[in-house]
């Protein structure tokens, strides 16, 4: 019987193992990627739904190559910065940080119209900026014009009221509409959002500064522990091995700063 994979919206596919391992060896090696394909298409027959098949491999990658299973994982890892999407905000202020750069979250300033609360407010080389943050829980949720207009009239309405800001991005954990995207790059306008803008969207970001979210190792050590670290005010792998050099991490995070620990190699 032919292997066929059922995708999200409804569309059956042909079973095509390149395209798992090629989706494999951009997290691990040649001989990991072969064990998992052997191990998961041991596993299945007949009809399989694409979901079934991300999920069996990352189970799979657990048990293999756990730092693996985290890079495998981190778009799903995203989508767990939340519920209220703070963890976000606090997470992308992480990144803005570990570039050298200093960042306030959650800060109130005065427009000419209004009061705002900004989710992030850094310094660049740009000068003084506010990241507005939108957050989604769910996959194929894109971040669109509305959010855009509401991102650059908040920029007129601050520096209307004198508070210089040079410029604003809008920054999403999901994919940005066509319409957004034109928008801003005639405003001038910053975007930081999955897979764009290409080849330097959030998810290269986080890969090339090795900036995974705790929320990574929920399947690990479950929800109560990861929300416990991020209380603690780890975000990211980095202030897990930061935390256990500093001798402040707990012991029942050894296994957590082990797999951290080989992702920063």
């Amino acid at each position: 019987m032919e292997q066929v994979v059922v995708k999200r919206d409804g569309r059956i596919e042909r079973y095509d193992r390149q395209k798992i391992r090629s989706s494999l060896l951009k997290c691990t090696g040649p001989e990991v990627a072969e064990r998992v394909i052997a191990e998961f298409e041991g596993s299945i027959a007949g009809r399989v739904n694409s979901s079934e098949i991300h999920e069996t491999i990352k189970k799979i990658l657990w048990k293999q190559d756990p730092a693996a299973a985290v890079r495998y994982q981190l778009r799903e890892s995203m989508m767990k910065l939340g519920p209220a999407g703070y963890n976000f905000e606090d997470f992308y202020a992480r990144i803005i940080v570990e570039m050298g750069y200093e960042a306030l979250v959650r800060q109130r300033l005065s427009g000419k119209c209004v009061i705002h609360e900004l989710d992030v407010v850094y310094s660049d080389a740009r000068g003084k900026r506010f990241a507005e943050m939108k957050y989604h829980n769910q996959f194929g949720i894109y971040t669109g014009l509305k959010e855009a207009l509401y991102t650059y009239m908040r920029l007129l309405d601050l520096n209307e009221a004198n508070q210089g800001f040079t410029g604003a991005e809008l920054v999403s954990n999901t994919k940005v509409s066509g319409d957004a995207i034109d928008f801003a790059k005639c405003r001038g306008m910053g975007i930081k959002a999955w897979k764009y803008p290409p080849g330097s969207g959030l998810e290269v970001i986080i890969e090339r500064m090795k900036l995974y979210p705790v929320t990574s190792f929920e399947e690990l050590i479950g929800e109560w522990k990861v929300k416990k670290l991020m209380s603690d005010k780890l975000i990211t792998v980095k202030d897990v091995v930061r935390a256990q050099h500093q001798e402040q991490l707990e012991r029942e995070f050894w296994e957590v700063y082990q797999i951290s620990s080989n992702l920063l190699k």
